[in-house]
């Protein structure tokens, strides 16, 4: 397994990797419906020009088996002014469910925590799904609240304002000590 930083030309593999692990690896935790509204974007797939406006700024690894893309973690800073800290955001971690539980996740943790620290940050947020909320979790961060996101599979849902559900939790980790 190579972690490596992402590159542009990654970015097929990057929403291949997430619209599998969406769709797939978090079928026991959301129904379809959410999924689909979780996966889409304005009721269309996550195009790459998507992606690379979502990855930009911030620093991206991905994981790499046998030349295949097989997951990504970024890191996005966001300085918090109210509590004069650096605050750095887990904003995606993502691994396609071929290989969860193979270490994959764990791999593209250690590297953003190796960079947090380097960095100064003395705190990392994430705001996890049902099935990424223990691994982060086992990993120290301590949930703050539960959270209601609402999401549209159609302009049309949204403009009649019919709205998917999909639950997630804030999670915080201190980085100093």
């Amino acid at each position: 397994m190579q972690i490596r930083l992402f590159s542009p030309k990654d970015v097929a593999q990057v929403a291949t990797v997430f619209d599998a692990s969406v769709m797939e690896g978090a079928q026991e935790y959301y129904s379809l419906t959410e999924r689909l509204a979780w996966a889409q974007h304005q009721g269309e797939a996550r195009s790459g020009s998507y992606w690379l406006t979502k990855l930009e700024g911030t620093t991206t690894w991905v994981a790499e088996e046998g030349g295949k893309l097989v997951g990504f973690i970024n890191l996005k800073p966001c300085p918090d002014t109210e509590i004069d800290s650096l605050v750095a955001e887990v904003d995606c971690l993502f691994v396609h469910p071929d290989y969860s539980r193979a270490g994959v996740a764990t791999l593209l943790y250690l590297a953003l925590l190796e960079e947090s620290k380097k960095r100064g940050f003395k705190r990392l947020t994430v705001e996890a799904s049902y099935q990424a909320r223990p691994f982060f979790e086992k990993h120290g961060f301590n949930c703050i609240r539960r959270n209601e996101l609402r999401r549209f599979l159609t302009p049309e849902d949204k403009l009649q304002d019919k709205a998917q559900i999909l639950v997630n939790f804030s999670l915080m980790l201190s980085l100093s000590n």
